[in-house]
């Protein structure tokens, strides 16, 4: 009885901790590298904007090469692009992935997040709730507003996602980077890694922070 007892236990311990795993597993750097250069060729179009997907997790794993015939094949470039133009207020919803342009009046960031409770990221991450999820913005989001509270709901959101998760960016914000301190950047943007892993991607990817980090990298605020 006893033997069976601890049997027990053991066996509850290990699978608390393959549940953790899985939970806590972050998207492989170089993966991640090529998905943001994927993002580049086939989205980008010069002008600031923001992209979030739900694949497969082995699509973020080591050793995954995306490419036209293999990743993201039903949100082809000639159909999301159109969403993506300056001061477009529309919001693309693919089958895996959601994209928005840059708008005076709603930075790319919010249109994906808003309205809360049933916003393009929510209805994006219910579609697979054990995938890889990675929010892209070409710039951080600004300070002002992004980052002041507008998308902090939308992140608690994200957190909350029980698969692999990334929030990414390539620049820092222009205007952030003019009129704010390294250490104000990284102060803001902690509030980010404080929720959800954050990454730099520019020549190469980089883990910026993660909740329970103590700071932000310093490449990723310069």
């Amino acid at each position: 009885m006893v033997s069976s007892v601890r049997w027990r236990i053991t066996l509850g311990i290990i699978l608390l901790s393959c549940i953790q795993s899985v939970m806590n597993e972050n998207v492989d750097l170089e993966t991640l590298y090529r998905i943001q250069k994927f993002f580049h060729c086939n989205y980008e179009n010069n002008c600031q904007y923001a992209v979030a997907i739900n694949v497969p997790k082995e699509q973020c794993q080591s050793g995954f090469r995306p490419k036209e015939s293999n990743f993201l094949t039903h949100d082809p470039s000639e159909t999301v692009e159109p969403y993506i133009e300056r001061n477009s207020k529309n919001v693309y919803e693919g089958s895996e992935l959601i994209a928005a342009g840059v708008h005076k009046d709603a930075h790319s960031e919010h249109l994906l997040m808003y309205p809360l409770n049933n916003s393009p990221l929510t209805r994006l991450m219910n579609k697979k709730k054990d995938g890889c999820v990675v929010f892209y913005t070409l710039n951080s989001p600004c300070i002002d507003r992004c980052l002041k509270g507008d998308i902090i709901p939308g992140l608690d959101k994200l957190k909350a996602y029980k698969g692999i998760k990334a929030f990414v960016f390539t620049h820092i914000y222009k205007k952030d980077q003019e009129n704010y301190s390294k250490d104000t950047l990284r102060t803001k943007l902690k509030k980010i890694a404080d929720r959800v892993p954050l990454y730099r991607c520019k020549n190469g990817c980089i883990l910026c922070g993660e909740p329970g980090s103590n700071t932000v990298d310093e490449q990723c605020v310069t």
